[in-house]
């Protein structure tokens, strides 16, 4: 028997439905050959322009109504990539900036560059992170609240742990570490996380630019012993609900976009 009523399990798949938002068709294209990987918000492609214009060797070329990404060996590409990262930096145009590089890689899973993380939603470029879920025999699931000074969605909640995929790890290697930093789970239960999925997500998000992502999600059933702890300042505080108040959660608006997507599947599977 669904713990959910018919309504609410509709209204989760509705959300899972619309997660993946086109790209708005006014905004600056990128291309690597003949895909289209990126986009540029209006506002960002004068300074675009001016990096073009002053660049020794830009790492984009301006064809009429799109920009190309120069086809070159991922080293080098990645070096004038990230020389337009701090052009877009100074111009106060890359705002969360990490000092971590992800990577953008192609249909063949190949790495075509990488470049600081901040600089892929201002350039619209795909990125991967993983989320875990994190429940309990109870029908129970644990959720993190944002600290608020989070530079994406502070006070906001979201899974046992989630975060973005840096250019040199594994997915399992960053699911172990997003379970230690952000939960304490050690390596003994983090290393129990099954994956279960995976979900494609677009959408605005102001003033950073298009946020595309891979969310490859996980669920891990923790013992009742375990309580989450917070190991580097990015989660104030977690709760533990049932599944049917996860649910209302979702649809109160109360979880970042990403987690309520990831959480919505997880409930429409486990309850």
């Amino acid at each position: 028997m669904s713990l959910i009523s018919a309504t609410t399990r509709a209204a989760l798949e509705e959300l899972l439905e619309t997660a993946l938002r086109p790209a708005p068709d006014h905004w600056l294209q990128i291309r690597f050959g003949s895909e289209i990987i990126g986009h540029i918000q209006p506002s960002y492609v004068p300074t675009i322009d001016a990096y073009i214009e002053q660049a020794e060797t830009p790492a984009l070329a301006r064809f009429g109504d799109h920009l190309q990404l120069e086809n070159l060996p991922p080293f080098l590409l990645s070096q004038l990539l990230q020389d337009l990262a701090e052009f877009l930096k100074k111009n106060n145009l890359a705002p969360g900036w990490r000092n971590e590089h992800f990577s953008w890689l192609d249909t063949l899973g190949h790495e075509r560059f990488r470049m600081e993380r901040a600089v892929f939603r201002s350039l619209g470029f795909h990125s991967r992170a993983c989320h875990v879920n994190g429940y309990t025999s109870q029908q129970e699931i644990y959720l993190g609240l944002r600290s608020n000074i989070k530079a994406t969605d502070p006070n906001m909640l979201d899974n046992l742990a989630a975060g973005g995929i840096s250019a040199d790890e594994t997915l399992q290697q960053s699911v172990i570490r997003e379970l230690w930093e952000e939960a304490g789970a050690p390596l003994e239960i983090a290393r129990l996380a099954n994956p279960v999925g995976h979900i494609h997500v677009r959408r605005i998000v102001e003033p950073k630019g298009l946020h595309d992502e891979s969310l490859y999600t996980y669920d891990l059933l923790l013992p009742e012993e375990f309580e989450p702890q917070n190991k580097d300042g990015e989660v104030s505080e977690f709760i533990k609900v049932p599944f049917t108040q996860a649910a209302n959660l979702i649809l109160e608006g109360a979880l970042t976009p990403d987690a309520a997507a990831v959480t919505a599947e997880f409930l429409l599977r486990k309850a």
